[in-house]
């Protein structure tokens, strides 16, 4: 409840800051504003969005650029608000990303694909997260062959990002004994019992279900790396290598590599590249205050800002900042 209520302070800090974008000094037409569609006002997005707004206006001087935040249904609805140029920004997992850009789902195909979306920066992931007995023999998704393990059900996150790793590997859920579908509080029952080898689970870390299962028994996760990981990322570039740092979770000693899906801060190709250049540029030299918000964006990599998970073309202004920094 403390972090909650502290995850919510930090949210109501963000819209003070930004309230001066609504009224006075923004209202002025010297003043040059953006605005980017976030979530829920209890989401990630929402304060992700908030934390880089914050660095763009403390970055601006008197009628520079300013930036302000949009509560949205999620990273369909920002994508389709982007498209329709009712915001100028917009915060969209990677998948769907690539798939808005390629137009290869049903919200965005027959046209509707966003060809001219540009990619400014990416954040924090969503890992792949491999849970199997502190006591078990399995190092590695190899030695996964044969085993009882539970997936989740078609639809669900975990899933998802499992059914990928599984198709970059050659595989097909004939390859275990077991591949349940369980919720996964009865997943984790079942492994700390025996009755399963391993689960699969997928989250921005901390995730509660993967607190909840490290809290239930000793457990491990198995790294998703070396082959397996440039097989997925290989064939689908919406994945990144993701890092599960130290001590995000009960019992876990040291950092673990996974796979997964970023956030990406994309903009319109008609974003000058002048604003595209300073908006990253603020945030790329406040990068720590941003990623001190919540716990949830430890695994931002600097080093990755201009290429984990993304598949849109970087926007120019973006571009010319990465290349003088290296």
């Amino acid at each position: 409840m403390h972090r909650q209520a502290l995850n919510f302070n930090k949210i109501f800090q963000m819209l003070i800051a930004l309230l001066p974008v609504f009224g006075g000094p923004a209202a002025a037409k010297d003043v040059n504003r953006l605005v980017m569609a976030t979530g829920t006002v209890t989401s990630g997005y929402f304060l992700l969005g908030g934390g880089i707004c914050a660095q763009v206006n403390a970055a601006a001087a008197a009628g520079g650029l300013r930036c302000a935040i949009e509560t949205s249904k999620g990273t369909v609805a920002n994508l389709q608000e982007l498209k329709a140029g009712r915001v100028d920004l917009a915060l969209a997992q990677s998948d769907w990303q690539h798939h808005a850009y390629a137009g290869s789902v049903s919200q965005f195909d027959a046209g509707k694909a966003i060809k001219d979306m540009r990619a400014l920066m990416s954040f924090g992931g969503s890992p792949l997260v491999l849970l199997a007995r502190a006591d078990s023999a399995i190092k590695t998704p190899d030695d996964l062959a044969g085993k009882q393990i539970d997936i989740g059900k078609t639809g669900a996150g975990r899933r998802a990002a499992m059914d990928d790793l599984l198709a970059a590997m050659g595989w097909d859920l004939g390859k275990f004994k077991l591949a349940s579908e369980l919720p996964e509080a009865e997943a984790i029952k079942a492994l700390c019992s025996g009755k399963l080898d391993a689960i699969a689970m997928a989250g921005a870390t901390p995730d509660r279900n993967v607190a909840l299962a490290m809290r239930s028994c000793a457990m491990k996760i198995i790294p998703v790396s070396g082959e397996n990981a440039e097989k997925l990322i290989a064939a689908k570039p919406y994945y990144s290598v993701v890092s599960i740092p130290k001590g995000s979770y009960p019992g876990l000693a040291s950092d673990v590599s996974s796979i997964g899906l970023r956030v990406i801060l994309l903009a319109s190709a008609r974003l000058s590249d002048a604003d595209a250049y300073a908006l990253v540029k603020a945030v790329a030299g406040n990068l720590d205050a941003v990623k001190k918000l919540h716990s949830s964006f430890a695994s931002i990599n600097r080093a990755g800002l201009a290429k984990d998970g993304i598949s849109a073309p970087l926007h120019p202004g973006a571009a010319k900042f990465y290349s003088e920094k290296k």
